[in-house]
């Protein structure tokens, strides 16, 4: 699905449960972020400085993937 490459989704095994996948990404998917307190229906000032806070810790990469639990 397009959205899954656009926010960096990956599909990790689960430890002991052979076949068993969890999701986690780069980006929160749509349906996490419409849920989030940046979400006011058009980008502000406050969700460009949360992107450029995201991005820089990527591209230094201190950032890690997060599950779908850990966005919220």
């Amino acid at each position: 699905e397009e959205i899954e490459i656009i926010c960096g989704v990956y599909k990790i095994e689960v430890l002991g449960r052979s076949g068993q996948y969890m999701e986690a990404s780069w980006w929160p998917k749509p349906n996490i972020w419409e849920t989030c307190g940046l979400h006011t229906g058009y980008w502000n000032i406050n969700c460009e400085s949360w992107y450029q806070s995201r991005i820089k810790r990527i591209e230094d990469q201190t950032a890690s993937l997060r599950s779908s639990t850990e966005w919220k």
